[in-house]
């Protein structure tokens, strides 16, 4: 069983491998399950086995490189009791990490196929946002619950806070869409110490206004 597992995770990275290159060569309406099962040398039944149509297979694609994201999230989870600074220094990795994903050409490169196509195939926006924004938050969830276990936060509903977190983040991808996203990346870490002590002061329990201010900031 272990080396049939293997072997069926082998051929879905595969599949998943060639149809990225192709979409991102070619764009989703040009791109052909026959086309990806003869880049990824299997057959085109095969690809249907492990993926019932296209916009299944470019979820996927999206979704691999959520997990990722999510992963790295999960990892940055304070293994300790939750205090303002903790909870600071670990938004502003998360920060830097969630950058690292959006940024990243071949991501980039995803969302313009996203753009390009959303008026002829609508369902591609829905796919990048279940299959990236929602789970990447999702992730950012645990830490924002864990941190009002802590009181170290008051939120009276985790989604919107993660919206306020996110937002900000968000705008870096508009300008590496259309920029270069290595300038914005560079000019991102700079930003976003100031952007993490903003959403503190927005969530934090009155008592905490204040206290405990990134000392990078008075620099």
């Amino acid at each position: 069983m272990p080396a049939q597992r293997s072997e069926t995770s082998r051929k879905r990275e595969d599949i998943q491998v060639a149809a990225q290159r192709l979409f991102l060569q070619s764009g989703f309406s040009k791109t052909s399950m026959d086309a990806i099962a003869a880049e990824a040398n299997v057959s085109k039944q095969t690809v249907y086995r492990y993926y019932g149509s296209k916009s299944q297979l470019f979820s996927g694609v999206l979704g691999q490189m959520a997990e990722r994201l999510q992963a790295d999230l999960l990892e940055l989870q304070p293994q300790s009791s939750l205090t303002p600074t903790k909870l600071r220094a670990t938004l502003i990795t998360v920060a830097e990490r969630i950058l690292d994903r959006i940024l990243d050409p071949t991501y980039l490169d995803l969302v313009r196929v996203v753009l390009a196509e959303s008026r002829e195939f609508p369902e591609l926006p829905n796919l990048l946002r279940a299959s990236v924004i929602e789970r990447g938050a999702n992730a950012l969830s645990h830490l924002l619950e864990s941190a009002q276990i802590a009181a170290v936060v008051e939120i009276s509903d985790v989604r919107i806070v993660q919206r306020q977190f996110v937002g900000p983040l968000l705008s870096y991808l508009l300008e590496g869409l259309w920029g270069d996203p290595r300038e914005t990346r560079q000019r991102a870490s700079v930003e976003v110490p100031s952007l993490v002590e903003l959403f503190m002061s927005a969530v934090s329990p009155p008592h905490q206004h204040g206290d405990e201010a990134d000392p990078r900031l008075d620099s």
